[in-house]
């Protein structure tokens, strides 16, 4: 699933996106400069800075089993809010690098 984060999106939409896959292996989000949000699986497809240059922004990986995607992730409120403020204030314009780190 993706999230075309240039038009009108709410954190409902947001929460689609972060319940859509499962918690058992390690999840990165990830913007292209395009604007469009994914989740991307980084147990399997590692990346390195090459691939990241390509990217507008992305989040700190979110290790298995630690509750930040899934239904329950999708469904705490405080969760989609804040990594839902932390996607408006960078985009389309980052306010710092492109690696962005949400304090939970």
């Amino acid at each position: 699933m993706a999230l075309d984060i240039n038009g009108t999106w709410t954190d409902a939409d947001l929460a689609k996106l972060i319940g859509s896959v499962v918690d058992d292996r390690d999840w990165r989000l990830e913007v292209t400069k395009e604007g469009v949000a994914t989740l991307a699986d980084k147990t399997a497809n590692p990346t390195g800075a090459d691939y990241d240059e390509g990217l507008h922004c992305f989040f700190e990986t979110w290790m298995s089993g630690t509750d930040f995607v899934g239904p329950s992730a999708a469904g705490d409120k405080t969760l989609v809010g804040k990594i839902a403020t932390a996607l408006r204030a960078n985009y389309p314009a980052l306010q710092g690098d492109k690696f962005i780190y949400v304090s939970l």
